[in-house]
């Protein structure tokens, strides 16, 4: 776990669920965390195409940006 001010996020795991939402009246993108390095994680999109993300990106705000499943339901 690492602590940003005043919230906590979990550490990701393989096959977290990740969604990308950018706004607008673009699409979701949906994907998975298939690799896991000491700061960065490569999620896997259901279009086949790859990112490498900074962990700290995910969940690191509401509205636009890259969220756990969980997350971005919450």
């Amino acid at each position: 776990m690492y602590s940003d001010d005043d919230k906590e996020v979990d550490m990701l795991e393989l096959g977290t669920k990740i969604i990308g939402d950018f706004g607008g009246y673009g699409p979701l993108w949906n994907g998975e965390v298939v690799n896991i390095n000491p700061d960065m994680v490569k999620v896997k999109w259901d279009d086949g195409d790859y990112t490498w993300l900074d962990g700290s990106e995910i969940d690191a705000k509401k509205g636009i940006g890259y969220f756990t499943e969980e997350g971005y339901y919450a």
